[in-house]
């Protein structure tokens, strides 16, 4: 055997191989159809941490002819112990790479070595073909586990588990569409009693994708507090507006604003296996000020109303200066306006006061060389609710999911002290007055942020996952 774990992936088509495989080794590549025979030949995939090998999974066709195959098996009496020979004997019979493509492609890698993931749905009783197929993988001697892939939540489940139970070391019930950490880490550590030889490199692999995720939940807190800061301070050179923007350099920085954006997601999602997602985002910094302030045009930046701190007490103290703008090198003292606005129970609604439909969020164009930075008080919270919400749906996101990763913030189980403390940052940002501990603040504060999240997430999952 290799010093690292190869699973063969076999079973009838249709049964949701591939997407085990794809939720398995983290591959959001690997082709996945509802159509019967997507995978047409053995494809092999490799899962990595920092560039080693440690588990190796070959997806298959699937029998097609499994009662003939059988059929030739026991064309001759032979004992337990020589079953393993007569498989090799039907892979050396000249003709059968013809006759029987796909058993012949499936078959091979496990008699050089691998091991048997047999992939059922359960979804209508087990077949003569059924059994015909897990009779031929006991004839091959190799380490050999059952899934049940759960599609259909009215499958014959118990059935199923006394046939498989018959032919398999172990038994076990997997759902690669809804699979994260604790329920993969729960199909390891079963695959790691198959044999002694993968005990060790299976546990070990599941001890790794534990500590690959807290390390990487400390990077990606860097990165998004390193985001967020660029985004609340983001200012645009005019000299570099396209023609067709002259006159309106709110959508220029709209557009910077939405490319930074994607451009986060898009990197984090290759990052994570997740490369072929398609990401369903609102373009939503629509930095006009009366859609700023229009609690029913929240929705666009993917919050509501009650997702916002309606400021006060506090809040305005933290506030109050960092909507105060600089237009053509004098102050335009928005605060002596906010202190009714922030100080109130009426929270922003009162920008209806202010003089003009765009004077105030931006600096206006004309009077600076920039555009930018959006001094809105809740423009923080929805870069921050936005890129938190993000993280962690494509955190959990099983690599099977083939449907559009949809954004959706949160920000209403933020308590107003932390709110209030997002809005102290950005003034700080704004006011140039940023220093290191800021910056280790934040990404403290984020990955804070982040393992609650996931922790109640995981926690949920693992009550159902099974363990050693």
């Amino acid at each position: 055997m290799n010093s690292y774990p190869h699973f063969c992936v076999v079973g009838h088509p249709n049964q949701g191989k591939s997407s085990i495989v794809s939720t398995l080794v983290e591959n959001d590549s690997v082709q996945i159809g509802t159509e019967s025979g997507t995978t047409q030949s053995n494809e092999r995939f490799e899962f990595k941490i920092n560039e080693q090998l440690l588990l190796a999974l070959t997806d298959t066709p699937g029998f097609q002819r499994s009662r003939q195959v059988l059929a030739w098996l026991q064309q001759e009496e032979v004992s337990p112990a020589q079953r393993p020979d007569r498989v090799r004997a039907f892979l050396a019979e000249p003709g059968h790479a013809e006759r029987f493509p796909d058993e012949v492609q499936l078959l091979e890698p496990i008699m050089a070595g691998a091991g048997i993931l047999y992939i059922t749905d359960a979804a209508s009783e087990p077949t003569a073909a059924d059994e015909a197929e897990m009779e031929i993988l006991r004839w091959t001697g190799q380490p050999r586990m059952a899934v049940i892939n759960p599609i259909n939540p009215d499958s014959t489940h118990e059935k199923w588990q006394t046939t498989l139970n018959q032919f398999f070391q172990w038994v076990r019930t997997f759902n690669p569409m809804t699979a994260t950490l604790p329920a993969r880490q729960a199909l390891l550590r079963a695959m790691a009693e198959l044999t002694s030889e993968w005990t060790r490199p299976l546990t070990q692999l599941s001890q790794q994708l534990a500590e690959r995720d807290q390390q990487r939940l400390e990077e990606v807190s860097r990165e998004l507090a390193n985001y967020w800061c660029e985004q609340v301070n983001r200012r645009e050179p005019l000299s570099k507006l396209p023609p067709l923007l002259s006159d309106s350099p709110e959508n220029y920085l709209q557009q910077r604003l939405d490319k930074a954006e994607t451009q986060l997601f898009h990197q984090l999602a290759k990052d994570w296996g997740h490369g072929h997602t398609q990401l369903a985002l609102n373009s939503a910094w629509d930095l006009d000020s009366d859609n700023l302030m229009n609690t029913e045009n929240w929705y666009l930046w993917g919050l509501k109303q009650k997702d916002l701190l309606l400021v006060s007490g506090a809040a305005g103290v933290a506030a109050g200066s960092l909507i105060d703008l600089g237009v053509g090198g004098s102050s335009f003292m928005l605060g002596a306006i906010s202190g009714g606005l922030i100080g109130s129970t009426s929270g922003w609604w009162a920008s209806k006061q202010l003089p003009g439909k765009r004077l105030g969020w931006i600096p206006l164009a004309g009077k600076k060389d920039y555009v930018g930075p959006v001094r809105h008080p809740n423009f923080p919270l929805v870069v921050m609710a936005r890129a938190l919400t993000f993280t962690q749906r494509l955190w959990l996101r099983p690599h099977a999911q083939r449907t559009h990763l949809t954004l959706q913030a949160q920000a209403s189980d933020w308590p107003r002290q932390q709110q209030v403390q997002l809005l102290q940052w950005a003034k700080s940002l704004q006011q140039n007055k940023w220093k290191a501990r800021h910056q280790q603040q934040l990404s403290e504060w984020i990955s804070e942020q982040l393992r609650e999240r996931l922790k109640a997430a995981l926690h949920a999952e693992q009550k159902s996952s099974w363990r050693n």
